[in-house]
């Protein structure tokens, strides 16, 4: 037997209709290249920064300030939505708000409650924890388009909160608007530009947006974990009234938004996020506004604590009846 180095005519026509593959580096665009490189050296600055703020500030700072207002921008100029569907989550958000107002007044009467508990009663009711577990929930269920949506109802929620909220604790208390240009409004707002506008930011600072934002869900897990562990939850579990606080604000005003679904000509998305909204527990802010106003009376603490545990419970059942109406 021999053996031959030369090409057969076979290889030879095969070497010539694919002739090898050599890399030209001319082929590389210089303007491609540099992009690359910048988009990477922005990454890692930006992960340096975002490790040094988590080691001189505190989690829920980094959250609230950083991650929170990135997630929020990112996913308005991820999700690609039409103009029209900012202007129609903004006006639903508005009408969302003004129900839950309305609806969070009618049970403090027709369920029997303390005329003095009532005003503390109805801030409990109405504003429930849209940052720290709205977003990551809207995100598994929407994706950014949900959270998009999410950002014009946390504009109408951090206006609110400051107004009708302080109003509910302290009727002759003056409004702080300084408080209302919170990162939370403020990114809201810049989102809601962006929606409306089309406007794209450069590709290196909305990828520097998303890879900042990502690390909202699970800071925010982990603060609400840690809160809990350094929580008196005998105390709050030994409250009765905070058991028909949690009943009215997990199980009943979302069914409510459930049953409004089935007959209010909203898209299935925007009804689903108002159900899931309405079925989040307490807002930490409400803890936070009776600190200023009522800082002898825990029950707002305590009633976060309460809502949290028991929404472990109720918010995947409320999810699962969603899928069966065609929310989910």
């Amino acid at each position: 037997m021999t053996f031959s180095l030369k090409p057969s005519i076979s290889q030879k026509q095969s070497l010539y209709n694919h002739p090898p593959q050599v890399y030209n580096s001319n082929h590389v665009s210089p303007i491609l290249f540099v992009e690359d490189i910048f988009m990477a050296v922005s990454g890692i600055i930006f992960q340096m920064i975002t490790l040094f703020i988590m080691i001189f500030a505190g989690y829920a700072s980094l959250v609230l300030s950083t991650a929170f207002p990135c997630c929020i921008v990112a996913s308005v100029l991820q999700s690609g939505g039409a103009p029209g569907d900012m202007v129609s989550a903004l006006g639903v958000s508005v009408a969302f708000f003004a129900l839950m107002i309305a609806l969070a007044a009618l049970l403090v009467r027709v369920v029997p409650t303390p005329v003095q508990e009532r005003n503390l009663d109805q801030l409990l009711l109405v504003f429930t924890n849209l940052a720290f577990m709205g977003i990551p929930i809207i995100q598994a269920l929407y994706g950014v388009e949900g959270v998009a949506m999410l950002s014009m109802f946390l504009l109408v929620f951090n206006f609110l909160v400051f107004t009708y909220g302080v109003m509910l604790l302290d009727g002759n208390g003056s409004i702080n608007f300084r408080q209302l240009l919170n990162p939370g409004v403020v990114s809201a707002l810049i989102a809601l530009l962006f929606g409306l506008t089309g406007w794209r930011l450069p590709a290196p600072v909305e990828s520097a947006l998303s890879s900042i934002g990502s690390i909202n869900t699970p800071m925010a897990m982990m603060i609400i974990g840690a809160s809990l562990a350094h929580s008196d939850i005998r105390a709050a579990f030994s409250k009765p009234r905070l058991y028909r606080v949690a009943l009215l604000r997990l199980i009943v005003m979302p069914l409510v938004f459930i049953a409004l679904s089935l007959v209010v000509p909203i898209s299935r998305m925007l009804a689903g996020i108002c159900v899931i909204v309405a079925a989040m527990p307490i807002a930490g802010n409400c803890s936070m506004l009776s600190d200023i106003y009522t800082p002898e009376d825990m029950t707002s603490s305590h009633a976060v604590i309460v809502t949290t545990l028991f929404s472990g419970v109720t918010l995947p059942l409320l999810v699962m009846v969603m899928s069966l109406v065609g929310l989910g």
